[in-house]
């Protein structure tokens, strides 16, 4: 399939109402509450990809300023309605691609991108979209990324391998990233702060309980056990009081997604 046609299935894909983003809202939570502890109030943000809102709701709360940058119709008019609903005034909601950023013509303190690089079609795309996010970040910027990998997606793997459990499969639009590679690309760039992955979740849910409860499929259609609800919550809380205690050996990172907080350079 050549780049065009992916193109406008991605775009479709992003336009159906039945499309869920992260089906799993305990790890959202947890990427949220993961990015708000580098926020501050002083901070002027950009969300991009901010899909419909959610998340940025709740980084305006921390914060002096946010804009919300949204390409897809659908989301962006989900987002406007949750940012009129929440009642803070320190919200925008734009149309813009992260592809094409030119147009925003603001600089900022920070920029936060939630599984959105993943998204794009290719390297070089992602590699674009990086050096767009340089270039609107002011000096000394910070740059929240929350994407995917494919070694720590791997461990991940290996692990429900190892157990008698099936892989989970990459879904059909997204392009992980190779560590080392987006590393030396970083270099010069951007300064890397910090760095976290939810191993933790990722064991209890994606391992432990799916050793003696099933969840099969992706989004609206997804077909899981009623114990996996309760099972995901209360691993959230066990994340949120014990990740920084737990360490799981043999791999760089566990689980897909991870969060790295980049300085830009001067």
């Amino acid at each position: 399939m050549d780049k065009k046609n992916l193109s406008e299935l991605v775009r479709d894909y992003w336009e159906n109402p039945e499309t869920v983003s992260i089906i799993d809202k305990n790890l959202h939570k947890i990427e949220i509450g993961a990015v708000c502890k580098y926020l501050t109030s002083s901070d002027y943000v950009a969300d991009i990809g901010c899909g419909d809102g959610v998340a940025t709701v709740e980084y305006a709360k921390k914060v002096k300023k946010c804009v919300g940058i949204e390409y897809s119709d659908f989301l962006r008019k989900r987002a406007s309605v949750l940012v009129t609903k929440s009642g803070l005034s320190n919200i925008t909601i734009k149309k813009g691609n992260v592809l094409k950023l030119r147009s925003v013509g603001e600089k900022f303190d920070v920029v936060i991108v939630q599984r959105l690089l993943i998204n794009l079609l290719s390297w070089k795309d992602q590699q674009k979209g990086l050096i767009n996010i340089y270039n609107i970040l002011k000096p000394g910027g910070r740059f929240i990324m929350i994407e995917n990998t494919n070694d720590a997606f791997l461990a991940m793997n290996e692990m429900r391998i190892a157990v008698g459990l099936e892989s989970i499969p990459q879904h059909w639009h997204n392009r992980f990233f190779d560590y080392d590679k987006l590393m030396e690309f970083m270099d010069g760039k951007f300064q890397l702060l910090n760095f976290q992955d939810f191993g933790l979740y990722y064991f209890l849910t994606r391992v432990y309980v799916q050793m003696f409860a099933s969840f099969r499929g992706y989004g609206i259609k997804s077909i899981k056990d009623s114990i996996i609800d309760q099972a995901d919550a209360a691993a959230r809380i066990l994340f949120e009081k014990f990740h920084d205690r737990v360490k799981i050996s043999g791999c760089r990172a566990f689980g897909p997604i991870q969060v790295f907080v980049f300085r830009r350079d001067q």
